[in-house]
């Protein structure tokens, strides 16, 4: 039933998707009948079976595997790629309102949701050949399962240990050898890392003329698929994280790993490129899974200030508790309406650098307030995990930190604010 219906929104939305400019959308009630489906779809799944298990897999640190096989029956485990390749073939918004709602239901999946589809399938489906989308994205979007009856899920290795947001210091190496290279190095914070049957990583050609200074130190790292099963592939240990504790966060560590020169995504030196570009779609993933904490926060933070008696009558009924609940959904609908202007734009392949860089970081301070001002109208009820108020606080913290902190965020969108006034003016 549920693959049915992610056919039946693939079969609607791919006719025009490519072809037609969308006019903006700021209401629910205004999206088109495909995106309205997407949403209720979404909306039904979290709140059945997300939701009501949520605190068990983050207390139990316990990897979703059951409802992230469900997610690929939706269509959600491939929800951007070609059907030549398996995919759902949606856009980008139907991409931002499923993972606000999925998210809203557990955050958890929804960052295995997003570092799937927009860090690992993007890259490869944007700049792979042929042969690698088939190899390592038709397997990948929900419909084969490895020998253990696993799903096949992939993960993106950027960050390192000694390099953060800097993204160009990559240390990682790749060593040419005839019709291999040799991968050597370690990647850091990378989420899907226990799950992963593929990786992508960015590293330094290590037989190419580049240097630690200026531009060319960006034109010497190039981006390749990874075999999480290659010989001298291992994984560190899982981190014990403050949230999103159901998903698994872990390094990637290689030693003389040996892969196919066919594994190359895009071309020689183009691997800074890619990532950047990878990471302006990541961010209006980011946004939507704040989005869906910030939602959480609001849901609970509502239902039990009717429901809570203080003085008489219900604490909604107090100023204080009304201005804390006004102040989190306007910041919560304000930064949606950046998410879905970026996902748009995307859509209708504009640029939108600056504008996915200021839905993530509208969304995810959204998200952190949200989740503190529920814990202040829950007071005391907030601070125990009988409620899911800390829950949400605990998971909204790190989308303020990764694919680029809110300070990285301010630079991208100040960089291309200053570059705009000196071009024009």
């Amino acid at each position: 039933m549920r693959l049915s219906l992610a056919r039946q929104l693939h079969s609607k939305l791919t006719p025009h998707a490519s072809r037609t400019v969308r006019r903006q959308y700021t209401t629910h009630s205004q999206l088109p009948s495909e995106h309205q489906m997407v949403y209720d779809m979404c909306r039904k799944f979290a709140d059945e079976e997300l939701a009501p298990n949520a605190a068990k897999w983050d207390k139990d640190h316990s990897f979703p595997r059951e409802a992230v096989d469900k997610l690929a029956e939706l269509g959600l485990m491939g929800i951007n790629c070609s059907s030549d390749h398996n995919g759902s073939e949606l856009d980008a918004l139907s991409y931002a309102i499923a993972m606000e709602e999925i998210s809203r239901g557990c955050a958890s999946v929804g960052v295995i949701m997003s570092a799937h589809n927009s860090l690992y399938l993007y890259p490869i489906d944007a700049f792979g050949s042929d042969a690698l989308k088939e190899e390592y994205i038709t397997p990948f979007t929900g419909h084969e399962k490895d020998d253990k009856g696993e799903l096949k899920i992939g993960c993106f290795g950027l960050s390192e240990p000694g390099n953060g947001s800097d993204a160009g210091a990559a240390s990682t190496t790749a060593k040419d050898d005839g019709d291999e290279w040799i991968i050597n190095g370690t990647k850091a914070w990378i989420t899907n890392a226990h799950e992963a049957k593929a990786a992508i990583r960015d590293t330094t050609i290590s037989n190419l003329e580049c240097t630690l200074n200026g531009e060319k130190r960006h034109k010497g790292i190039s981006a390749f698929v990874v075999p999480t099963d290659a010989p001298g592939f291992s994984l560190g240990a899982k981190e014990d994280k403050l949230g999103i504790r159901a998903s698994s966060t872990a390094n990637l560590i290689m030693d003389n790993v040996r892969i196919p020169k066919s594994n190359l995504i895009g071309e020689l030196g183009q691997g800074f490129k890619i990532a950047m570009q990878t990471l302006d779609g990541g961010r209006i993933g980011v946004a939507g899974q704040a989005l869906g904490i910030a939602s959480a926060s609001i849901d609970c933070a509502v239902k039990y200030a009717l429901e809570r008696n203080a003085f008489g009558k219900p604490i909604s009924q107090l100023q204080s508790i009304q201005n804390m609940i006004s102040k989190m959904v306007v910041a919560r609908d304000s930064a949606r309406l950046l998410t879905w202007r970026a996902a748009l734009l995307k859509d209708n392949k504009e640029k939108y650098t600056r504008e996915a860089a200021m839905a993530k970081l509208a969304a995810s301070e959204a998200a952190t307030m949200c989740a503190h001002q529920a814990i202040q109208v829950l007071g005391g009820m907030g601070y125990v995990s009988d409620m899911p108020a800390e829950r949400h606080y605990r998971d909204a913290r790190i989308t303020e930190i990764y694919e680029g902190t809110s300070e990285i965020q301010h630079l991208v969108i100040a960089g291309d604010v200053l570059k705009e006034y000196k071009q024009n003016y």
